[in-house]
């Protein structure tokens, strides 16, 4: 049985799912078939069970596993191409990613800071009221993905201190989950932009070559935002796919178009 590489800058869920994902695809747990239960994963590799549910959300993101209530993980078919833009997860923090690829993340600055007025802004904060960033470049396969910045309110931000995830080793979405910031609501908006010039020398690209910019505010508990984040990501190097979900119409209330 493969082991977590404790050592590794990947987060430990990411491993779980390479290895989950490689023994489906090699007919270990042919399409079907249940996965070990939570607790039987978080005994085999050593893992918290709230590593092991991001795993298995993960897998459920790539279309590899679909989770039955009380019954557990099924093997259901083929991991999507690309990356997930969902509302209620982080981006390219718990979304999915084809699980042969490998994700490296390097933290640029991670501090305390005056919040410009954009951030304020969405944060529904004065502007230049005190909030934490967290500036990182993502690469996928070695090559530069994702630049991006997440301004977060004092206390989302008090709550990494310490944390691995400031020292690129853990979903930032997982660790604020785990403090007590949960999503309860996203916008997400994408547009073509060119690249500024920051990004275009961390991304490796000419300045004002065509990127996707990705602008979300994560709110909690309460309808509070406490996350405003800014993505630049070259498309040549990931997909972004964008899950939609149909939900039935009830009696009392009709569907919206």
């Amino acid at each position: 049985m493969r082991v977590i590489d404790r050592a590794s800058a990947e987060p430990y869920y990411q491993q779980l799912a390479r290895i989950l994902a490689e023994e489906i695809k090699s007919g270990t747990y042919p399409k079907g078939s249940r996965l070990p239960g939570e607790t039987d994963l978080c005994r085999s590799y050593d893992l918290s069970r709230s590593t092991v549910r991001e795993t298995l959300r993960t897998l459920e993101q790539q279309r590899l596993i679909r989770m039955v209530p009380r019954r557990g993980a099924f093997v259901s078919g083929s991991p999507v191409k690309g990356w997930t833009l969902q509302v209620t997860e982080g981006f390219l923090e718990t979304s999915s990613h084809a699980a042969d690829r490998v994700v490296e993340t390097e933290v640029l600055r991670a501090a305390f800071v005056a919040l410009p007025e954009e951030a304020a802004a969405a944060l529904e904060l004065p502007e230049g009221q005190r909030g934490f960033v967290l500036e990182r470049l993502r690469r996928v396969d070695g090559k530069p993905a994702v630049h991006s910045l997440n301004y977060l309110t004092e206390d989302a931000g008090a709550a990494l201190l310490g944390k691995p995830v400031l020292a690129g080793q853990a979903s930032l979405n997982e660790t604020l989950r785990e403090a007590g910031f949960a999503i309860y609501s996203a916008r997400r908006d994408v547009a073509a932009v060119p690249a500024p010039p920051e990004s275009a020398r961390l991304l490796e690209v000419s300045r004002g070559s065509p990127l996707l910019l990705i602008q979300s505010a994560s709110r909690g508990e309460g309808d509070r935002p406490f996350d405003f984040y800014r993505s630049y990501v070259r498309s040549d190097v990931i997909i972004i796919s964008v899950n939609a979900e149909a939900h039935e119409a009830t009696s009392n209330q009709p569907a919206q178009s």
